[in-house]
């Protein structure tokens, strides 16, 4: 199982609207033709409110690891996704990107608020303590949809190497989940936290 995260900006001198189009054309197009890559998440920072890129898509591979990477490669290199791919690079940057295993079962998010946790884990944890520590969280906070819980795969990703994504109800359940670590150092640390709304309902 591999989790693929895109950590995207606007390209400069381009408006918001063309990138909305490209960007939603370019990762709707492969989501639609590839249908092995989930597109779980397609995000934009919204209010400002947590760290750049402000644009992040997360894509789930249930049925391949690292090896998708590959694939990917050829599909590339024979131009067969040109036609939406091409659109994307004029309006869009991948500034970074990391590959990921999923701790827990994703689940995909649309049309939601969007909390998201940048983790580290704390020295010695392992992920079957982070998994179930996150498992309580979500059994606590039933409100709320967990989306992502992923772990970096050895470098290949920016810090930190831990990233949660949760579906909020609305601006009036955030109060409890972004205060819940603030005092824990225990299987996790908080780095930063992020809201987002789906690509094309940001604020800005």
């Amino acid at each position: 199982m591999l989790v693929y995260i895109e950590y995207i900006s606007r390209r400069p001198g381009v408006s918001i609207e063309a990138f909305h189009f490209a960007a939603g054309r370019g990762q709707g197009g492969w989501a639609s033709e590839y249908a092995g890559d989930i597109l779980l998440l397609n995000l934009g920072r919204t209010f400002r409110l947590g760290p750049e890129p402000e644009y992040v898509a997360v894509w789930y591979v249930a049925g391949a690891g690292l090896e998708r990477i590959g694939e990917w490669e050829r599909i590339f290199a024979s131009g067969e996704a040109d036609h939406f791919e091409e659109t994307f690079r004029l309006a869009a940057r991948i500034d970074t990107a990391g590959c990921y295993e999923p701790l827990l079962e994703p689940v995909q998010g649309r049309d939601g608020l969007y909390y998201g946790e940048y983790l580290d884990f704390a020295p010695g944890a392992g992920r079957d303590e982070v998994a179930s520590f996150f498992v309580e969280r979500r059994d606590r906070h039933d409100r709320l949809t967990l989306n992502l819980l992923c772990e970096r795969i050895g470098g290949l990703g920016p810090d930190p190497r831990c990233l949660a994504v949760w579906t909020v109800p609305g601006w009036d359940a955030l109060d409890d989940v972004v205060c819940d670590l603030d005092d824990v150092d225990t299987p996790v640390r908080l780095v930063h936290g992020a809201l987002y709304r789906d690509l094309g309902a940001e604020t800005l």
